[in-house]
């Protein structure tokens, strides 16, 4: 737990027996493969006990901070794996496809698309951030998020921004109707596009 797993046996923060220098903690590291027991990415060194703890499976983002240890990681190991990229979006498909899809809905304005009052009831359709939130995805164009909408048959309008990347669902299929659009301080910048099938 806190970011890694011991080496020594029985696994619950057992220091490493006769060695009390962090040289010799260090080299115990090392070593601790060629002894049978799992590998040694780094130690966890106790300068005023002088005790020494081998550490595997570290993750630095999880470790706690205590003032009292010190992390040292082995410096010969390879560097880390590249960080896995996301994929892209697909691509767009043909002009004259996205030209048929959007003649299917009507411009409801720039803007985040809202609703009236009575919108959150809208039947088996479970309400989120937005009322009747049928789904939020992740597309590149506003074109490929009405064909979403298009293929959805709950969905009755679509918000995309260019505010956010696939991390933050920039495509918003709605199970309601919007009757206006509303522009936040937050959006200046970036484009909203409210639209609802006709």
């Amino acid at each position: 737990g806190h970011g890694a797993e011991e080496v020594d046996p029985p696994f619950r923060g057992s220091d490493v027996p006769g060695v009390s220098t962090l040289p010799a903690c260090q080299a115990a590291c090392v070593s601790a493969a060629s002894s049978g027991l799992s590998f040694c990415e780094g130690i966890i060194w106790a300068p005023r006990a002088g005790k020494c703890y081998r550490k595997t499976r570290i993750s630095l983002g999880l470790c706690d901070f205590d003032p009292t240890y010190n992390l040292h990681l082995r410096s010969d190991l390879p560097p880390a794996p590249p960080a896995r990229v996301e994929p892209a979006p697909p691509s767009p498909p043909p002009p004259e496809r996205d030209a048929r899809v959007m003649r299917r809905f009507e411009f409801v304005g720039n803007g985040r698309c809202r609703f009236p009052w009575n919108a959150h009831a809208c039947g088996h359709v479970k309400p989120v951030y937005q009322p009747c939130l049928v789904e939020q995805t992740c597309t590149s164009t506003k074109e490929q998020c009405a064909a979403k909408c298009a293929e959805n048959r709950d969905c009755k309008a679509f918000e995309f921004n260019t505010k956010n990347g696939c991390w933050g669902a920039p495509c918003e299929l709605h199970g309601a109707v919007p009757d206006h659009v509303q522009v936040l301080a937050e959006d200046i910048g970036h484009l909203y596009t409210c639209m609802k099938k006709k």
